[in-house]
């Protein structure tokens, strides 16, 4: 009889549990494939029948109410993947929004803007933006109303607010609640976890406020990146309190006070000022259908019946919206994941520079960084773009355009910010993760074999060694210069005064225009107007405005979802895990080397 501490028996059990893992391992790779395949066919067949019932898009009135529902997404860029082929609802994007209000507030068709929020996903710079676009619609002597069930959820209505402020009035639904409780701004530490699952993070940085890894560097938030949190909220939270103390005739200590009572009721806020009337949803539609004598049309079907035609003379209006990386953009609906590529922005630009009728270029950036290689390939195609075509190239800031972002702007020949637009961030950072005491918690032992003495400088199974530790710094210390170097030069600011700036340290819009990080203060409509200006174009004069990216065909929608299709179920997985949260999304930026400091805010 054999013992069963002898080692033979024990060798063939772990080769049958490896036999089993692999197993195991295919096994779930082919149904996660088998399972996107089935899943895309679903699709297909669901797409052949909504075009076959896909109408003509609803008429607007000969008297018009014009509807919109701030709570629905109205993303950066069009939405072009395979799921808006199946949506029975358009994707309006954030530059289709503006336009349409400014377009209804010249319609004589349009007599009155009503709108709805609750809780929307607006950021506060596009919000700033939309204030804007509202107030030039009630400058034609048009009305525009605002109604809401409640700002926010026991709080965090504060943004929606805002927005609500620029209107001429507010209604709310009786019982409800104005959440105008200010601004948090939160950050994930994860030093202590990764210390008990025995992983290391070794990054650097350029300099004390280049703040992206300190999740996982530190285990709670250091005195320059407090600093830095606060400068920015206390400068979004002033003009939040400067305008809408403006709008709705409140001092700014009673408003100050209020916003540290709150939530409060629809009651109280009535009573208070902040919003006018208290009425339900159907009865106030109901009283302005009647006393405009007008039909409602949605922003959406609004925007359908614009008309395609090109102009003689045209602006290409280019959005670069997400992280930046290497490569080809990437808009999959099935794990979420957007990313701008620099291989498929180079190539917009090169066709924005063969349509001869293209004369100015506005580029919307809302991007929080990314690669320093791909970033600066973009930025290097801008101002070929520009040189060789002699167009004047203005870029508007969305509500990030910091690091990576900010180095993209730098080739603009105008940059536009909102007065919230997260930007700067002038700064590198870089390093990886080390598992080399989880793997001894985990019996796992890895030997290597190198050819070249810094072979295996990335491995994340070793911390660097003396001599990678140098080369590595070097590498920061190589992008920061360039970096700074940039700035310099293309926003003609002394060396030493840029390097002051710099340091990785985020600015709010407002601050950058005072230490001219950028040209001026506005959103779309600015941008636009700047673009006209250099490009001399009339005031009187038409022109039009190709978009891009350009629609993607149904073939190039349908290779997205194919080569994710396993990724399907293990994101279901993660979702019932609770792991798709902004917590864990801010930590997915630690993977580039101009990235935004990791933060979540909520207002």
């Amino acid at each position: 009889m054999v013992e069963v501490s002898t080692p033979f028996p024990e060798r063939k059990l772990r080769r049958k549990k490896v036999i089993n893992t692999k197993i195991l391992i295919k096994s779930l790779v082919y149904a996660f494939a088998i399972f996107g395949l089935l899943f895309i066919i679903f699709l297909l067949s669901i797409i052949g029948l909504l075009r076959q019932e896909t109408g003509a898009p609803a008429a607007v009135p000969s008297s018009a109410i014009l509807t919109i529902d701030f709570d629905d997404d109205y993303s950066e860029v069009r939405k072009d993947n395979l799921l808006t082929e199946i949506s029975e609802t358009r994707s309006i994007a954030f530059y289709d929004l503006i336009k349409a209000i400014n377009v209804a507030a010249i319609d004589k068709r349009i007599k009155v803007l009503v709108a709805n929020i609750g809780i929307s996903n607006l950021g506060i710079a596009q919000i700033q933006d939309l204030r804007k676009a509202i107030k030039g619609f009630r400058k034609t002597g048009k009305k525009a109303y605002m109604f809401s069930n409640g700002f926010g959820p026991l709080g965090q209505g504060t943004s929606e607010y805002y927005l609500a402020g620029s209107f001429d009035k507010i209604y709310m639904q009786p019982n409800s609640e104005v959440g105008i409780t200010g601004i948090a701004i939160e950050v994930p530490f994860a030093r202590q976890f990764l210390n008990k699952i025995g992983v290391f993070p070794e990054f650097y940085s350029r300099y004390e406020y280049k703040t992206a890894a300190a999740s996982l560097t530190d285990a709670q938030m250091s005195v320059p990146f407090r600093r830095q949190l606060e400068d920015l909220g206390k400068s979004i939270f002033n003009q939040f309190i400067s305008d809408i103390s403006s709008d709705r005739n409140i001092e700014e200590s009673v408003l100050r006070n209020l916003v540290n009572q709150a939530p409060l009721s629809a009651e109280t806020a009535l009573k208070n000022k902040l919003i006018d009337d208290v009425i339900y949803r159907q009865d106030l539609f109901n009283q302005l259908a009647k006393e405009y004598h007008a039909e409602e049309i949605s922003v959406g079907d609004y925007i359908s019946n614009f008309s395609r035609a090109k102009a003689s003379k045209q602006i290409a209006f280019l959005v670069i919206d997400g992280t930046i990386n290497d490569g080809k953009s990437i808009d999959n609906p099935v794990n979420g994941e957007t990313v701008v590529g620099s291989e498929t922005v180079v190539s917009q630009l090169e066709e924005i520079g063969k349509n001869s009728k293209i004369k100015a270029l506005v580029v919307r950036v809302n991007s929080p960084g990314g690669s320093y290689i791909a970033s600066k390939e973009i930025w290097h195609a801008l101002n070929k773009l520009k040189s060789d075509k002699k167009i004047p190239i203005i870029v508007s800031m969305g509500d990030y355009a910091a690091s990576g972002g900010y180095f993209v702007a730098l080739a603009g020949d105008k940059i536009v910010a909102a007065p919230s637009t997260v930007t700067g961030s002038i700064g590198v950072l870089g390093g990886k993760l080390v598992f080399k005491d989880l793997w001894k918690k985990l019996d796992i032992n890895w030997s290597e074999v190198d050819f070249g003495s810094n072979a295996g400088i990335l491995s994340v199974n070793r911390t660097f060694s003396n001599q990678e530790k140098s080369i590595f710094n070097k590498s920061l210390d190589s992008i920061y210069e360039d970096f700074t170097l940039t700035v310099s030069q293309e926003r003609n600011i002394p060396l030493d005064r840029v390097k002051n700036l710099a340091k990785g340290r985020v600015w709010s819009g407002e601050d950058a225009y005072k230490f001219k990080l950028i040209d001026d203060i506005g959103g779309i409509d600015k941008s636009l107007e700047l673009a006209k200006e250099l490009a001399a174009i009339a005031s009187d004069e038409k022109y039009s405005i190709v978009y891009y990216p350009k629609p993607k065909t149904l073939q190039e929608k349908i290779m997205e979802v194919i080569k994710s299709s396993p990724s399907v179920s293990i994101n279901q997985l993660k979702a019932q895990l609770g792991l798709e949260n902004d917590a864990f999304s801010v930590l997915q930026r630690l993977k580039y080397n101009l990235a935004l400091p990791p933060f979540i805010m909520n207002i």
